[in-house]
């Protein structure tokens, strides 16, 4: 998926973890043309009563009724969505998935095929977590070829992921007990593991960013937005802003 901000407001977010209120008023507030999630909508520390995942795949499911809406997969996701061994984390409960199941009503194959791995948005590679050297292609020279590298690779993830196999994409690095050296574009921890990747610019989450706010990779132009919902960004005519909840 590939979107341009040229004459129109791109809004990107990441990490709901069932606040859909706060979610919803940014939103609204935003008045976007295109909204783009970055994933984890699901487990949390603070809205973690049965009723909240419900809420929020009741939620989920309105938001993705709308094509200008769009959401990738984050760890968070992918165990309430499939049934794979290899994309379980931290978080799962039975009631929570049998929650999210009534409220899915049967729909959770259609949803699932809703979801995207990743996203490009003016030349920046969106994930959940974040792209490591590592895996990508060494024949890939430019982000043309990356693309082209991990639309081959999501095909692949996506069989994998139905089949009950494992794949990079899904897999956990040591930064976060799992046992690739770095973790894939889900689970790629953003102090421990990313690295920036020469001539490629990207956006991610995943990572708390401990005061609330968007954080820059150094002098590159390297996002990580997972901030609480505290702050996103927005994309107009090629135009990158971050802006803030207090603000609103």
């Amino acid at each position: 998926m590939t979107i341009s901000s040229t004459d129109k407001k791109i809004l990107i977010i990441s990490d709901i973890h069932n606040n859909v209120d706060k979610l919803d008023k940014i939103i609204k507030a935003e008045s976007a043309d295109i909204n783009l999630v970055l994933g984890d909508w699901f487990d949390s520390f603070e809205y973690d009563e049965t009723h909240h995942y419900a809420k929020t795949a009741e939620y989920l499911i309105r938001y993705l009724s709308s094509s200008n809406n769009h959401t990738l997969f984050g760890n968070h996701d992918l165990h309430y969505l499939v049934y794979n061994t290899y994309v379980m984390c931290g978080g799962y409960e039975h009631r929570k998935y049998n929650a999210i199941s009534e409220a899915f009503g049967g729909n959770r194959f259609s949803i699932c095929k809703k979801f995207n791995w990743f996203a490009w948005v003016d030349g920046y590679l969106c994930t959940h977590a974040g792209l490591c050297s590592d895996f990508i292609d060494p024949t890939a020279k430019n982000c043309s070829d990356i693309n082209l590298f991990l639309i081959k690779e999501r095909e692949r993830a996506n069989v994998k992921l139905i089949s009950g196999d494992d794949h990079w994409f899904y897999a956990a690095g040591r930064a976060r007990g799992g046992h690739y050296h770095k973790g894939g574009i889900v689970w790629l921890d953003f102090d421990k593991e990313f690295a920036p990747v020469e001539g490629l610019n990207q956006i991610v989450g995943h990572t708390p960013r401990r005061q609330g706010g968007v954080a820059k990779y150094a002098k590159t132009e390297n996002y990580c937005i997972d901030t609480g919902l505290n702050q996103w960004l927005t994309f107009t005519n090629n135009k990158i802003e971050v802006k803030s909840y207090k603000d609103l």
